[in-house]
């Protein structure tokens, strides 16, 4: 039977198990053209336009220039930034991934395999309450939260900003992903984008679009280029 719908998949999308999220009221794992994705009623969440955006993202920064020593997922989804991170970007350093809705943890285990990866620390844990207690620091923060189409307010608060600056290191990278297809979004950005300069001088916006939808990614980076890749440019 699974050997049918993969095979099926690469004619038309098959939902294999839909459910009830206790943040998301509607999640869904669908296999497409061979491969597993996870969307909301009305977004993808994992491995699909999501996947391709940061993709693209980290291959327009050239993450492979620097050196990371630990890394914060806000908002972990079934894991996709973990995966372009370890598999494609060969990131190896303990990555912390906080997810508060525990259905999505457990469908990341199922179907993403998310359990392989031994340098990752899954938090079952609201992302705000995360950035405002931990006395850890990281050198890649990655934001990447959703309610379908929507960041939640808070995640655009001062407070927010700021606690994201207290637990990054001197020198960091911070890369906030949000969604800019509607007007709303687009004003959203707008205010947005103030309150991330002030926290965070000399941020920029990438705008990067996928099927046609299009998001903006707030990035700020202070992070030197590692000496490896320094001695590579000099030959």
């Amino acid at each position: 039977m699974i050997r049918i719908k993969n095979i099926v998949s690469f004619m038309f999308p098959v939902i294999v198990e839909h459910c009830h999220g206790k943040v998301t009221d509607y999640l869904e794992v669908v296999q497409s053209n061979g491969q597993y994705v996870l969307n909301s009623q009305n977004a993808n969440y994992s491995f699909g336009g999501v996947h391709v955006i940061f993709d693209k993202l980290f291959k327009k920064i050239n993450i492979n220039q620097y050196t990371f020593n630990n890394v914060l997922i806000l908002g972990m989804g079934a894991g996709n930034i973990i995966k372009l991170l370890q598999e494609k970007y060969h990131v190896y350093c303990p990555i912390t991934a906080v997810e508060k809705d525990e259905v999505v943890i457990d469908l990341a285990k199922k179907y993403f395999d998310i359990g392989k990866y031994k340098s990752l620390n899954i938090i079952h844990a609201d992302a705000f309450e995360y950035a405002c207690s931990t006395t850890h620091k990281y050198d890649l923060i990655i934001s990447d939260l959703f309610i379908e189409w929507d960041v939640p307010e808070i995640f655009a608060s001062n407070d927010y900003l700021l606690n994201l600056k207290r637990i990054s290191t001197s020198n960091a990278c911070i890369i906030y992903n949000k969604m800019t297809e509607l007007p709303v979004h687009k004003k959203e950005l707008l205010s947005l984008s103030d309150h991330f300069e002030k926290v965070f001088p000399g941020s920029e916006i990438h705008t990067l679009y996928v099927n046609e939808s299009q998001n903006s990614i707030l990035y700020h980076n202070t992070l030197p280029v590692s000496q490896k890749n320094q001695i590579k440019e000099l030959r």
